[in-house]
């Protein structure tokens, strides 16, 4: 693997996964990011976008290098979702803010600046997906060989099993823009889809969670803070039994794809119509019955020792 592109929505558990690429550590491979870009969801375009840049000066010199693009500002075929309840108004919890180093964005689009990277770099880039797949299709339609030219994509979302957080039966991510995910998994030849079962799956106890911001960096000050600040103002966060990390899993596999223990390998394919029960849901080929697009590799299970490893900052 030569460079992540990460796809982002800025997002408290998005912050933590982007900590862990930009952040150094002898328990994680290094892998150059080329390039942030970010996506209406957890909030809108410009609160991410902001939410991104703020990050990267808090992360520190190096990770403030990182080239932010903005992208999408709402989905393809669906009308606008947004996670603020969970992630608050801000996307970070509401938390405290501080002056940073100021991250410059980038003038080209998101989805332009992915098919121009996929050129310039044919089989070298792996797409790490954390957000609604609105700007992967956009750059799809601007490139047509693009799913030739990725090295692969790790994409968190994706409810396999119909067990869903956005709806009764869809995850947030695909259910924020279906007809997008739906053109990913047809088009790339690819593509690891980290569901929410599977964080739902491998969840982490106090300890442990708390334990991922312990190291002296500042990204594990900054991380410390913003949960620090949750566990203030909401109090039963403090009282879980389980914490869950979706987006820091899907990292973790596009870091070190030997933390998966166990794949499902199907196609997949995603409804959508607007008020049905069926709109965002990931439904797969569980028989095999079709041929008409790419297979999917399905995660389903993860090391959790290394995870402790690969998601401590």
């Amino acid at each position: 693997m030569s460079a992540l592109i990460i796809d982002t929505d800025p997002g408290l558990d998005d912050a933590h996964a982007l900590a862990m690429a930009l952040t150094p550590s002898p328990k994680r491979p290094t892998v150059p990011v080329s390039a942030i870009c970010t996506v209406a969801g957890n909030v809108g375009i410009d609160t991410v976008t902001d939410n991104t840049r703020w990050l990267l000066g808090a992360f520190g010199e190096e990770a403030a290098r990182t080239p932010v693009y903005r992208g999408a500002c709402g989905p393809l075929g669906a009308a606008v979702a947004d996670a603020a309840d969970i992630h608050g108004s801000d996307g970070l919890g509401d938390g405290p803010r501080w002056p940073v180093a100021e991250v410059a964005e980038e003038a080209l689009p998101a989805a332009m600046a992915l098919a121009m990277a996929a050129r310039r770099r044919p089989g070298e880039v792996t797409l790490v997906s954390l957000g609604p797949l609105t700007n992967i299709a956009l750059a799809l339609r601007l490139e047509p060989r693009l799913p030739r030219l990725l090295r692969r994509i790790v994409v968190m979302g994706g409810a396999v099993r119909g067990y869903g957080n956005l709806t009764l039966n869809a995850e947030f991510n695909i259910g924020a823009d279906p007809v997008a995910a739906d053109l990913v998994f047809a088009n790339f030849t690819d593509v690891t889809l980290v569901t929410w079962e599977a964080t739902l799956k491998h969840s982490f106890v106090r300890e442990e969670f708390d334990g991922f911001f312990r190291g002296g960096s500042e990204a594990a000050t900054t991380l410390g803070r913003l949960v620090d600040n949750r566990y203030l103002t909401e109090p039963g966060y403090a009282r879980r039994s389980a914490y869950f990390r979706a987006d820091p899993l899907a990292m973790a596999v596009a870091l070190d794809p030997s933390v998966v223990t166990d794949v499902a390998r199907h196609r997949v394919y995603v409804g959508y119509g607007p008020g049905s029960l069926g709109h965002g849901l990931t439904a797969v080929d569980w028989r095999d019955s079709r041929s008409d697009r790419p297979v999917t590799t399905i995660v389903e299970g993860l090391d959790h020792a290394r995870l402790l490893e690969l998601l401590r900052i």
